[in-house]
């Protein structure tokens, strides 16, 4: 009986382990945040036209209008998603992006003096900052 028991705890243990890394978190307008361990963490649209920011999302931070995010790209970049992103500085660079929820509109990657500028042309809130 003994041998069962360590067995179910093991077994229980296991599970328990598998999906606590897994987690999405739901930014509004039918975008949400996945995060699937590792490097694995992209941002997500429910809609076919709604747009992505593929891995790996490094910080984010949203309201009901916007989503903005920071990524460190994950290359070769997975096929999993709708196109191929054009990264100019390479993996080792952070870049920048902004989706526009009501206009399903993704901006990125961009770079640091890009990003500041369409966040003013789009009049992002400053109360917005990276998590």
């Amino acid at each position: 009986m003994k041998a069962y028991n360590w067995y179910m705890v093991f077994c229980v243990a296991v599970i328990l382990q598998c999906c606590t890394s897994d987690y999405t978190e739901n930014l509004g307008d039918g975008y949400f945040f996945r995060n699937e361990g590792g490097d694995l963490k992209d941002i997500l649209s429910k809609e076919p036209k709604g747009g992505e920011i593929p891995s790996t999302v490094i910080a984010f931070d949203y309201d009901k209008n916007f989503i903005i995010a920071k990524q460190r790209p994950k290359l070769p970049q997975d096929i999993l998603y709708e196109k191929n992103y054009y990264y100019e500085l390479g993996a080792d660079t952070t870049y920048f992006w902004l989706i526009v929820k009501k206009n399903r509109l993704v901006l990125g990657p961009l770079k640091e003096k890009e990003f500041r500028d369409v966040r003013e042309r789009y009049e992002v809130p400053e109360s917005l900052k990276f998590k």
